[in-house]
């Protein structure tokens, strides 16, 4: 499966969604996604990786990057999850870095009271 990546808004909060499987030779396009809502004022970002199925360390550097530079501009990149992506995450020790969510709808209400 490729990777497919779509955007969309929610109280003027971006949404990206990623569909399929995510790594070294793709895991810029997300990341220049996730830089390219940042820098157009969008500081707060929800990373849907619900139909996530595959993801490699190159990824998880990007998550981190990512993570980093929406924390500087005053945001916040939070991840709705599936079991996999629970499971990379907590795997690897990254659990806690993370707020981590089963939905959109929670996702986007805690990036609400945050930006309150």
């Amino acid at each position: 499966m490729t990777l497919q990546v779509t955007t969309d808004h929610a109280n003027n909060i971006p949404i990206i969604n990623v569909t399929g499987q995510i790594d070294m030779n793709n895991y810029v396009e997300v990341h220049e996604l996730i830089l390219s809502e940042i820098s157009s004022g969008h500081p707060n970002i929800v990373l849907n990786f619900k139909k996530l199925n595959f993801m490699d360390s190159a990824t998880l550097g990007m998550l981190l990057r990512s993570l980093d530079k929406a924390k500087q501009q005053g945001g916040l990149l939070v991840l709705v999850t599936n079991p996999f992506v629970d499971r990379v995450l907590a795997v690897t020790g990254l659990t806690h870095l993370f707020e981590l969510f089963s939905s959109d709808d929670d996702a986007i209400a805690r990036l609400l009271q945050a930006a309150s």
